[in-house]
């Protein structure tokens, strides 16, 4: 569904060109809704301009990506703005140019991704932090961000069902009195990367027997889960294979891995307060739970633009 690496992968290794889960429980149980922020740039958003404008609506070149166009897009043409939708711009790099540019108006993105990209060596963690973060970041290179939604897409330690049964796993700490029994299957960089096995380590006490390195591949990663190879894996949190398979995502409540929510980002400049409205009401409502099915149908080969419209529809957003 995405690029080929994890984005946390990307930005360790200082490329920060793709999106913020590459190859990649549940993070909305950790995660503020947009209408408890209370951040300055959110409470400016009476001041934007309230014509509709228009905008063009660019999209990295994954499904994901492409269908979140098609959602925030399409919501923003139900208010009245005149939207066109430019999909498959590139990596990060080339849609944030064409954005800077003015070649493309918005574009869909993943908090700490971006957050990374604008300003690296940033430290936030939380949803919150990396938010307020953010908007600050966006500000200063003359861009937007509407409010972020509680869907991630974000790395996960995930089992099978039947060893969180086993092991009464829910949390990542719940592995520290397990996990010298357990193999970690995961890309390679995730061996050494702060947040990946010394993070483990350090921030849960989780030290596993051994680390299999994949390919950072879903459906690598998936068989090596679901055939014993490995006992728990580096899996995105909106992978269709986590409810496909009934794996469990453990919950990460220290936030090892920073927040990935899903939020759409503007040219400050073409930003009006009908494209705000209709980008936020459907942040409010966009879930990982409901973002991993909508993926789920793309990638089955259903077109973006009709998932997103039904789920729109479905929603009284369009």
């Amino acid at each position: 569904m995405r690029p080929a690496l994890p984005a946390t992968i990307v930005l360790a290794a200082a490329a920060l060109a793709v999106s913020a889960c590459g190859a990649p429980g549940s993070s909305s149980s950790r995660t503020s809704t947009p209408s408890q922020t209370t951040s300055a740039a959110s409470r400016a958003a009476v001041s934007l301009p309230t014509e509709p404008g228009k905008v063009t609506v660019g999209s990295a070149d994954f499904p994901e990506s492409e269908l979140l166009a098609h959602l925030y897009g399409d919501a923003m043409k139900a208010r009245g703005v005149a939207v066109q939708i430019h999909t498959g711009v590139g990596e990060r790099p080339a849609y944030m140019s064409a954005l800077k540019d003015g070649s493309i108006g918005a574009v869909p993105e993943y908090t700490g991704a971006i957050l990374s990209y604008l300003t690296p060596g940033k430290k936030a963690t939380s949803p919150q932090d990396v938010y307020a973060q953010l908007q600050l970041s966006a500000q200063a290179q003359h861009l937007s961000v509407a409010n972020y939604a509680p869907a991630q897409d974000v790395d996960t330690i995930t089992v099978t069902k039947a060893t969180a049964e086993k092991y009464h796993l829910s949390t990542i700490g719940d592995l520290a009195h397990v996990t010298s029994q357990l193999r970690l299957g995961a890309p390679q960089p995730l061996l050494t990367v702060p947040y990946g096995v010394p993070g483990l380590k350090k921030v849960y006490g989780v030290s596993f027997r051994q680390f299999v390195p994949l390919a950072p591949t879903g459906t690598i990663t998936q068989t090596a889960l679901r055939n014993g190879t490995v006992d728990a894996a580096d899996i995105f949190s909106t992978d269709p294979a986590i409810p496909r398979y009934g794996f469990v995502s453990l919950k990460d409540p220290q936030n090892l891995f920073a927040a990935q929510n899903v939020v759409p980002l503007f040219k400050q400049d073409v930003f009006t307060k009908p494209m705000a409205d209709a980008c936020n009401a459907v942040s409010a409502k966009l879930t990982t739970a409901a973002l991993g099915k909508l993926d789920a149908q793309v990638v089955k080969g259903a077109d973006p633009d009709v998932v997103a419209h039904k789920w729109l529809s479905a929603n009284g957003l369009a």
